[in-house]
């Protein structure tokens, strides 16, 4: 064999030995952890069906930051692997192709990583969202397994047993709330909150409650709070009132637009009317801030940018919002992204001169400003 010949032989002989190992170590490496099934979601399903097992959802996109946290930290280790090969069928699903788009209603996934255990009904089990520790996981695993501590058992429990129970209620508002079920979390809150009277809302644990949860300046427990300011600044101090009165109208005044079937969305009046009344009439703290910020999300939701350009510069000028480096960052970037007018632009630029002057301004704040603003004047 001459040496040339030998030399090829040698390559081909060490490129199969390196795939060789690099295959075994991928296998033990999907064997340490856990080790998804990749088939189509009827196979899944019926795989569940027939070997009565649960499937265990890993709902991620590929721009999750916690989604490949744990995909490197979390499903890798040995433990998870073994607990979870052996007692569920595990399935990653990207939620931004197929199936993980038509299973995104299904399956509740409105947040990045979501975590869902479904029978092969696709019943929800149990759903967690966040990037859970191996602890955690092995925790909300066994849970699923147990059929006990389940977001599926404690709406069962809730359905026959109602708020009667406050200890419950508390258990289930943080099963609500590690499963980012805000819909359903607004419900019980709201159930709950209706049966108090004052004299509980004094209740420290139920003024936690409210300051945590009640976010609509609609509900009864809030406008307890509103109409009886002073006693509730006597009991829990001015600041801690005012604030949770400040920032529940503030919210309220953010959302005045509903959304449309087209995913555009519109003013709505009547919510409109109902907010600037009930901000006139209570004793609120910086109303005229409240509603510049109103006005402001509203002409933003509706991308009525001319409106909002105005706004947001005469605000500015008064004083009436908050002139930050954030802030100033924060309004001007969405016209950056969807307006191409070139005198908006131009207004908006401004802004990012009045971040640059900001006395002792991060330096890294300086650059993104000046940054900001050649994008903003270039087209």
């Amino acid at each position: 064999m001459n040496t040339r010949l030998l030399s090829i032989v040698l390559v081909v002989l060490f490129s199969f030995s390196n795939n060789i190992m690099a295959n075994s170590l991928t296998d033990e490496n999907e064997v340490k952890g856990i080790k998804f099934n990749h088939s189509d979601w009827s196979t899944i399903l019926k795989k569940a069906a027939e070997e009565q097992k649960m499937v265990f959802i890993d709902c991620y996109t590929t721009w999750c930051g916690p989604c490949k946290m744990m995909a490197k930290n979390t499903f890798a280790q040995q433990e998870v692997g073994e607990f979870f090969n052996k007692n569920f069928i595990n399935v990653k699903l990207d939620m931004e192709k197929e199936p993980g788009k038509s299973l995104k209603t299904i399956l509740g996934v409105n947040a990045y990583p979501t975590l869902v255990v479904i029978n092969a009904k696709q019943d929800i089990i149990h759903k967690a969202v966040g990037a859970l520790q191996k602890e955690e996981l092995l925790k909300f695993a066994a849970e699923a397994l147990k059929g006990t501590g389940t977001l599926s058992s404690y709406h069962a429990k809730y359905k026959k047993e109602g708020v009667s129970n406050k200890k419950f209620v508390l258990e289930y508002l943080q099963k609500l709330e590690a499963a980012n079920e805000k819909e359903q979390l607004t419900s019980v809150i709201n159930r709950y909150f209706e049966q108090l009277e004052k004299k509980d809302l004094l209740e420290k644990e139920n003024w936690n409650l409210l300051k945590k949860y009640v976010e609509s300046i609609h509900n009864k427990a809030f406008q307890l709070v509103l109409n009886n300011q002073s006693e509730f600044i006597e009991v829990f101090g001015q600041k801690e009132v005012e604030d949770k009165v400040y920032f529940t109208f503030l919210r309220e005044g953010n959302q005045l637009c509903d959304k449309k079937e087209n995913g555009d969305f519109v003013l709505n009046q009547e919510k409109k009317k109902s907010f600037l009344n009930q901000l006139k009439k209570n004793k609120v703290r910086s109303k005229e801030t409240i509603k510049a910020y109103s006005e402001m999300s509203t002409s933003r939701s509706i991308k009525d940018w001319g409106a909002y350009i105005t706004k947001v510069s005469k605000y500015l000028k008064d004083g009436s919002i908050d002139k930050g480096a954030m802030s100033l960052y924060n309004y001007a970037l969405p016209v950056e992204r969807a307006v191409q007018d070139k005198e908006l632009r131009a207004k908006v630029a401004e802004w990012c001169d009045m971040g640059m002057k900001i006395e002792g301004i991060n330096p890294g704040f300086a650059n993104a400003f000046q940054q900001l603003k050649s994008k903003l004047v270039e087209k």
